[in-house]
């Protein structure tokens, strides 16, 4: 019985490391895409999940909420940061951060 239950994690911990694999590789393309849109170049060709939990889609099925952030430049010389929202393997927003920004 011991045995049985230990697969069972085993295989749940594996098919999450795999979607979550697949869900990083969808969310460095569409930092790319939107760094592509803006003209800035995406540094490190790497994105940083911050935070998960789950939520429905317009179907209404449960999905992995993932946020993710990456860093780019548009001039070469400053590190801005972008935030990506995927859900299921889905774009649902994209922020960049102003690349001038307003000093008041």
């Amino acid at each position: 019985m011991d045995s049985i239950l230990f697969i069972i994690v085993l295989v749940v911990v594996a098919l999450y490391w795999h979607n979550s694999m697949q869900s990083k590789t969808y969310a460095v393309q569409y930092a790319r895409k939107e760094c592509e849109k803006e003209g800035a170049q995406l540094l490190d060709q790497t994105v940083q999940r911050i935070r998960l939990s789950c939520s429905r889609d317009r179907n209404d099925q449960w999905r992995l909420w993932r946020e993710y952030r990456f860093d780019y430049s548009i001039d070469g010389v400053n590190r801005l940061e972008g935030r990506l929202v995927i859900l299921g393997y889905r774009l649902v927003r994209s922020a960049l951060e102003n690349a001038n920004p307003v000093i008041h």
